[in-house]
């Protein structure tokens, strides 16, 4: 048997299986474009033609499961489409993605946002899990603009109005992900209805800090800790403004006691923050030293190697003070602290904080690590005065000015 004849089923199955890692077409006599390939495993209708100077090749699905006069008819109609510059293959594409489900397009996410931090991730499928776990399952196509509507209302009531917030900005940004993959030919994001009908819930930004008053007591029950790790790590976060979790996975790597400066890396903005250290600081770093346990500066137990979970040593504080607090209330006591103190650039600066990229003063105010370092001293020594009781001369808290004295 040549390899054009007409395809029939009668045709079709007489033809033999290829050997394994072979495969053979073969074209219909009276249907040149219409054939079937032969492996050693299945024969599978297909259309191959020339369009435009290419060629295109659509498969049709496999005998048995189509006849060779349905799959006929199906050539038939991919030859037309064809003609008129449809792209068979891509409608197909797309056709399998808008059938995927919601599960399916949080994965294809995560892969393709490879800069996204691990908590990042966590977070998305905790929200995922917790609110949204019947959804999974459902094509994205499927989810509408009432259901959003109505679960946004149902997680606010049993979870609270954060927690619907935030998950549905998440929903909106996998959707609008699964859309770009689809060319826009997905239904508007149903988490507009959130914006049109302006369900969106106001959450009122956290404005907590130390009070000034408050200072001096909370920095004698922090020094009176007994577990030091976490006493250094409350000292380092009230002295630079920092961030908890770049502050507690720092690794001893990027400490550099020797020319007296760090580097936080695991920062909000993914931009690196290089800080000189004052003399407390340096001498904070020093005792961590020395009390070295893994390679992380401030220790912990879990299988991360580093400092997770402070609110023990943190009710204590609170216990002794009646000064309740969270972490963050310290990076806000910071910016408070010294706001006035230094300008503006140098706040940002401080903090890790973009500036407009179409400030151009931007440009000139630019500090190397080295001019910095006053800066960083300046600052130190202003919260460390409002820490001090007027009484407080000795103790836990260190004089700066007379340890400068005995450094001359």
């Amino acid at each position: 048997m040549g390899k054009d004849f007409k395809l029939t089923k009668t045709t079709v199955e007489r033809l033999p299986y290829a050997e394994k890692g072979k495969q053979n077409d073969f074209f219909d006599s009276e249907l040149p474009s219409f054939g079937v390939r032969v492996s050693h495993s299945a024969k599978t209708y297909f259309v191959r033609k020339r369009i435009n100077g290419k060629n295109a090749r659509v498969n049709i699905g496999r005998h048995g499961v189509l006849t060779a006069d349905t799959a006929r008819k199906e050539a038939i109609m991919v030859i037309a489409d064809l003609g008129k510059g449809v792209d068979i293959n891509r409608e197909k594409a797309k056709a399998r993605v808008r059938g995927m489900t919601l599960a399916e397009v949080l994965d294809k996410y995560f892969v393709a946002r490879t800069g996204l931090k691990p908590r990042t991730i966590k977070t998305y499928r905790d929200l995922f899990r917790l609110y949204l776990a019947d959804w999974l399952r459902k094509p994205l196509e499927e989810i509408t603009k009432d259901m959003v509507a109505r679960r946004h209302l149902e997680i606010a009531k049993n979870h609270g109005d954060a927690a619907a917030n935030n998950t549905m900005r998440t929903l909106r940004a996998i959707y609008n992900f699964g859309n770009e993959i689809l060319d826009d030919t997905l239904p508007v994001n149903p988490v507009k209805r959130l914006s049109n009908t302006k369900q969106w819930f106001t959450i009122e930004r956290r404005q907590t800090v130390i009070e000034e008053v408050d200072l001096p007591a909370w920095f004698a029950a922090v020094n009176g800790l007994e577990n030091v790790t976490i006493r250094d790590f409350f000292l380092l976060l009230l002295l630079t403004g920092a961030r908890r979790t770049e502050t507690a996975s720092l690794p001893w790597g990027d400490v550099d006691l020797e020319k007296r400066r760090f580097v936080l890396m695991r920062t909000k903005n993914g931009k690196p923050l290089y800080l000189p250290m004052s003399d407390f600081i340096f001498d904070l770093f020093t005792r961590r030293s020395e009390c070295r346990e893994n390679a992380f500066v401030f220790p912990g137990s879990g299988k991360d190697g580093h400092l997770k979970d402070p609110r023990k040593q943190m009710l204590k504080v609170t216990a002794q003070t009646g000064v309740e607090f969270c972490i963050h209330d310290m990076r806000r006591t910071f910016t408070s602290a010294i706001d006035g103190v230094v300008g503006y650039y140098e706040l940002k600066k401080l903090l890790n904080h973009s500036t407009r990229t179409d400030d151009v003063t931007a440009g000139y105010v630019i500090k190397n690590l080295e001019k910095l370092r006053p800066l960083m001293q300046k600052v130190t020594d202003h919260i460390l005065s409002l820490c001090r009781r007027p009484e407080q001369e000795t103790g836990n808290i260190i004089d700066i000015e007379a340890r400068r004295k005995d450094r001359a």
